[in-house]
């Protein structure tokens, strides 16, 4: 029996776990089981998870559900980690009991250095890449909302291939999810990283939606993504910005109304991503003696934001 394990069941880990779910219901060779909290977790078992969208709309239930790794009774063969970046640390701790010398950790968080941060809590375990492209979010206790018809999810080890990312892809792809092992996983991270950075960093900062945002602040959006690329080829990431326009243009094509995950904690007042989406480029710039002029007024302005907003200011 493969278990695979989904911690932090927002927008990412409720689609990808909805469907995981939905696929091996009644399979006697892949278990999946939730990490989930509070009243989402409440929701879900009363009335399952739901998972809305246009194209399809389904409930599931996991083969176990807990807000505890060891209330669980198993190892986890792959975790799937969809959690924020400000809660990494303290949810790797939190399922150290659901792992053991087997379990591959797959994080599907918007960060540079996330691979890193968790090897760091778990150095004897296999930590691979990963991310996702997808448009999606907890629209209340037990609903998951998704926007995008066809969400990508790419993973892989940055450290050589690996046997058994066959296996995940195989289970991902009979599962309908859009899972595919990548070789470039390191550019592909990167990628994902510079278009979420400065586009999370630029609606937070200008209060505007994404595609609003590229088409009106034009000058700022562009100078982000030239002082992210530059950090990562500094980071021997071979990226061009004509690359990174190419998939925005592709990714928010004529959306004016859908924004950032970052810009929508801002707006809520809560915590947010801002040191992993923002803070994390203003330092490896200035660390390696890149100029990251706009980031650094950018990064200075939101810190201040989000103090005010945990002040009540």
């Amino acid at each position: 029996m493969v278990n695979i394990l989904i911690s932090g069941l927002g927008g990412v880990g409720g689609y990808y776990g909805g469907k995981l779910a939905q696929a091996y219901a009644t399979s006697e060779e892949v278990a999946i089981y939730f990490i989930a909290r509070g009243e989402h977790k409440e929701a879900i078992e009363r009335n399952g998870l739901r998972i809305q969208s246009i194209w399809e709309n389904f409930t599931v239930r996991p083969k176990g559900l807990s807000d505890k790794a060891e209330e669980l009774g198993i190892k986890a063969d792959y975790i799937l980690c969809c959690t924020k970046d400000y809660d990494l640390e303290e949810n790797i701790r939190s399922l150290l009991p659901a792992i053991d010398k087997n379990t591959i950790i797959v994080p599907l968080l918007n960060g540079a250095n996330i691979r890193e941060r968790i090897a760091a809590v778990v150095p004897d375990n296999e930590v691979w890449c990963g991310l996702t492209y997808i448009v999606a979010m907890k629209a209340g206790a037990g609903v998951i909302e998704n926007a995008l018809e066809h969400p990508k999810l790419y993973f892989g080890s940055p450290v050589g291939r690996h046997r058994r990312e066959k296996e995940l892809e195989e289970i991902l792809q009979a599962a309908g999810i859009n899972g595919e092992c990548r070789e470039d996983i390191l550019y592909q991270v990167w990628k994902k990283y510079i278009l979420i950075s400065a586009s999370a960093s630029s609606t937070a900062y200008f209060d505007k939606p994404t595609r609003v945002v590229i088409e009106t602040e034009a000058e700022t959006f562009r100078s982000l993504l030239r002082e992210a690329i530059a950090v990562a080829q500094a980071n021997g990431i071979d990226i061009s910005e004509e690359m990174c326009q190419h998939v925005l243009d592709h990714f928010w094509k004529n959306d004016l109304t859908t924004t950032t995950s970052m810009h929508r904690d801002f707006m809520a007042g809560g915590k947010t991503e801002l040191e992993s989406l923002c803070g994390y480029l203003v330092r490896e710039g200035e660390r390696m003696g890149i100029p990251v002029l706009t980031y650094r007024k950018i990064y200075e302005a939101l810190l201040s934001k989000e103090k005010g907003a945990k002040n009540g200011v």
